[in-house]
């Protein structure tokens, strides 16, 4: 192509020689006007071959274009061009099927009404950083479906054109690189559900883990229910509550403790509470039951002047050999309770239960100690007693009576009777007969009564 010193030279001549000037033709010789003929006809090539070049040129800039437009409008990511206002001037076929955009809508949208109204707000505040400085700039958004529906997106941006216009406005364009990553976004959130969950049911299991130990070193059962109370009430999140037995005769609960809390509350806990409302509930169905607007509720009614105020509560009961033998009460938890939150309150309630068997058994395990040293002792003794008599004994040379233990002078009989289980008859031997009794020994033969 063509030097622009020689295009204006070529423009200069062609300028000089625009007005013939006959006076200068018939000046020019015949040589002159070969060599310019001869010029022209060089230049009519040259501007043949410029023409061909352009040509060319305009070919490769068509395929290149014809390129450009297929990677643009084939790419499997969104493709969208704005300008400074934030108006959308191009987008490829994979942005439109992805906002189910058709093509019909493809002039004067403005970008930040296809997103969700908060990421809008935000897109809008940081368009003009953004655009200025786009480079590594990544974004993640919310999109609105025709349909209604919302898909997430995480955007790129990168600067697209930048040329100055004849009249110094700016042209310069933006390109943002769409991905749907609603699938990557929603697998995200399963996960963090599912580390969620399995972290709460670790610390459950922690929980239960720490009760059956507080059963296990039993102390007392009020200081294990208390324990467990605590460790239940941590887990779920409630602030108030109470540990109650049913009284033996079954129409009240016992309180153990009252946790209130920290509200005011001027209840005298050693009042009778009888078993009614949603207590009733749980002790006559035998599972846990809550209510999360309590007090707005029927059961309102039955709570005495100055007790702690309960927003929600959930009782869990006591279960023995079928029966139910008391509650834990549990109130004001933020948020209300769950049917996860019954269920552990539940088997912190099986705990209970366990430990105040345990303590029952305790007490007639010690009762029966108590009796069977009393009767160890007593058997002790009455052996002692009997071996007495296996010792030696002081007795009178004469009348045969023995001397026990407080100096006293006693019949034989009346001794060994009072220690031993000696049974005594009486009768006379041959000699005794003889002497005192001859009149009836005949001869040399005696004969014994009894």
């Amino acid at each position: 192509m063509q030097s622009d010193d020689f295009k204006d030279s070529l423009r200069a001549k062609a300028e000089a020689r625009h007005t013939p000037d006959p006076g200068r033709k018939k000046e020019m010789s015949d040589e002159a006007v070969r060599n310019l003929l001869e010029e022209l006809q060089i230049h009519q090539i040259e501007l043949e071959i410029q023409n061909e070049e352009l040509r060319n040129a305009q070919k490769v800039m068509e395929e290149n274009r014809d390129r450009y437009f297929s990677l643009f409008e084939n790419a499997p990511v969104g493709y969208v061009i704005l300008d400074p206002a934030g108006m959308v001037k191009q987008f490829n076929t994979a942005f439109a099927d992805m906002l189910q955009i058709h093509a019909a809508k493809k002039t004067g949208l403005v970008f930040a009404d296809l997103l969700s109204r908060e990421d809008a707000a935000v897109f809008r505040a940081r368009f003009a950083a953004l655009f200025k400085n786009p480079a590594g700039k990544q974004i993640k958004a919310t999109v609105r479906m025709a349909d209604g529906t919302r898909r997430h997106v995480q955007m790129a941006a990168a600067s697209h054109m930048q040329k100055q216009r004849h009249d110094s406005s700016d042209d310069s364009e933006l390109l943002l690189m769409v991905t749907d990553i609603t699938e990557l976004t929603r697998a995200r959130q399963d996960l963090e559900t599912a580390l969620d969950e399995s972290r709460t049911r670790e610390q459950e299991i922690q929980g239960l883990l720490k009760g059956a130990r507080a059963v296990l070193e039993l102390e007392t059962f009020e200081a294990t229910a208390r324990n467990v109370f605590d460790i239940c009430s941590a887990l779920i999140g409630a602030t108030s509550g109470y540990v109650a037995l049913l009284s033996d005769d079954g129409s009240e609960n016992e309180v153990l403790f009252l946790e209130s809390g920290g509200l005011p509350c001027d209840v005298d806990t050693e009042l009778p509470m009888p078993i009614r409302g949603l207590r009733q509930v749980a002790y006559e169905e035998c599972r846990a039951v809550y209510d999360n607007e309590f007090m707005d509720s029927q059961w309102q009614q039955y709570m005495p002047e100055g007790h702690v105020r309960l927003d929600n509560v959930l009782f869990a009961p006591l279960i023995i050999h079928g029966n139910v033998v008391g509650l834990i009460g549990m109130a004001n938890k933020e948020g209300g309770f769950v049917d996860n939150d019954a269920t552990i309150a539940l088997g912190f309630a099986e705990l209970a239960a366990v430990a105040l068997q345990n303590s029952r058994h305790a007490d007639k395990k010690d009762i029966a100690e108590k009796a069977n040293r009393k009767l160890i002792a007593e058997l002790q003794e009455s052996l002692a007693n009997v071996k007495q008599l296996s010792g030696l004994l002081p007795i009178c040379a004469h009348c045969k009576k023995i001397r026990d233990d407080q100096g006293y002078w006693e019949q034989l009989e009346s001794y060994l009777n009072r220690h031993s289980e000696v049974q005594f008859s009486h009768g006379i031997c041959q000699d005794c007969m003889k002497k005192h009794y001859p009149e009836f020994c005949g001869g040399d033969h005696g004969g014994g009564a009894s």
